[in-house]
């Protein structure tokens, strides 16, 4: 039997950090084969990627792993908790032998103890947060709070991007029961680190070397395939600029009815009516997040909302969505007996009937249209997507 490691992660683009961490994570993990299941036409943060699943999936094809797996939007445009859950469920149905994820910290055994006190609180938590929580702080504040009060070295790895995002894959492997090795791979670089320096490369810093044109500093920060197949897709018209779907985005916003905005998912305290008041004024995506952001509403949390009403999900949609199936994205030919083997594990979506029947399946569509409109590419991009083989 191959030993499988499984990875959950974005690749908004592939760059030399993710490169980097597929090779530890392989060595650590003694795997034959590394499994990626990805995002496809938006984020977790609810952005848009700037490349497309297929060139996303290319990328990491060429540069470390043997299969990659899409990630349905009803499961990527979550929170961090259930977008976990989302990548783990895909995970075990493929049969994955570990998980390797990066972190700010190495050390596995203070991320499982946070990982517990999450899961199941002591008397101690439970008290500051049932305190907190009566005075009318949101419950991600209290929580914050509640931690630093009673957990404080806790606390700390619940403000660290990876680590929170490393939190939950270990609740989402509790709660699924899921028979998974952990190997957690140090970041060499800070999550959100807006310029490109001699270390490994944040993504954001990235994106941001690519949009303003400085392709001598992308190049350095990607393996050269990566780098090549981003030039092709720049050259053919296919990036999708963070602007590109402004005016849909507040023309959609500015139409919906109160109803609407109350059917949006995690559409509590308030923050429907933020985001529907700063739509009325605001002409942009930028200018409606800054226009709606408070420390109660942060913005992920009001950028994930933005996408929603752009994809027309509802509360309802989301909280019925059943985990998604394994929609497979791409591999490389030298792995053929990866596929040969998940194939007789668990059933794998690669046709276009297959996705038609999937009731996740509308939503996902709807995404990608948006995407390829925004990226100057005609509707039906979802179906008519070849697999990507290498």
């Amino acid at each position: 039997m191959p030993r499988i490691l499984g990875v959950i992660c974005e690749y908004n683009p592939f760059h030399l950090g993710h490169a980097y961490h597929l090779q530890r994570a392989r060595e650590a993990a003694q795997a034959d084969y590394v499994v990626a299941v990805m995002s496809t036409c938006f984020t977790q943060r609810g952005d848009a990627a700037i490349l497309s699943p297929r060139a996303r999936a290319s990328m990491a094809l060429h540069c470390g792993a043997d299969a990659v797996f899409a990630l349905p939007a009803v499961w990527a445009l979550r929170d961090a908790e259930r977008f976990a859950l989302g990548g783990i469920s895909l995970l075990m149905q493929l049969g994955c032998d570990a998980i390797s994820f990066g972190t700010e910290h190495d050390a596995i055994e203070p991320l499982r103890r946070a990982a517990h006190l999450l899961e199941a609180p002591d008397d101690a938590l439970c008290a500051a947060m049932q305190h907190l929580l009566s005075t009318g702080i949101p419950y991600p504040s209290a929580l914050a709070r509640a931690m630093e009060e009673c957990h404080p070295d806790a606390a700390a790895l619940l403000a660290e991007p990876n680590s929170t995002l490393a939190l939950c894959y270990l609740r989402a492997i509790h709660r699924l029961d899921a028979q998974m090795d952990v190997v957690p791979v140090l970041r060499q670089s800070p999550y959100h680190a807006t310029a490109l320096t001699d270390a490994l490369p944040s993504a954001t810093a990235l994106r941001g070397a690519i949009l303003s044109g400085n392709w001598a500093n992308a190049s350095a920060a990607m393996p050269p395939a990566a780098f090549a197949i981003l030039r092709e897709e720049a050259a053919a018209g296919h990036l999708h600029r963070p602007d590109a779907l402004d005016t849909a985005l507040i023309a959609r916003l500015r139409t919906m009815s109160k109803a609407d905005y109350a059917a949006l998912p995690d559409a509590s305290e308030g923050v429907e009516c933020r985001l529907q008041a700063a739509a009325q004024a605001a002409c942009t995506r930028a200018g409606l997040l800054k226009a709606a952001k408070t420390r109660r509403y942060p913005y992920a949390r009001l950028s994930r909302l933005a996408a929603h009403a752009l994809l027309g999900l509802t509360h309802d949609a989301l909280t019925d969505a059943p985990l998604p199936t394994p929609w497979l994205l791409g591999y490389r030919r030298d792995a053929r007996p990866l596929i040969a083997h998940l194939s007789n594990h668990t059933p794998l979506l690669t046709r276009a009937a297959d996705l038609n029947v999937q009731p996740w399946f509308a939503t996902e569509n709807r995404a990608w249209d948006l995407w390829t409109l925004g990226a100057g590419m005609p509707a039906g991009l979802a179906l008519a997507e070849r697999l990507v083989t290498l």
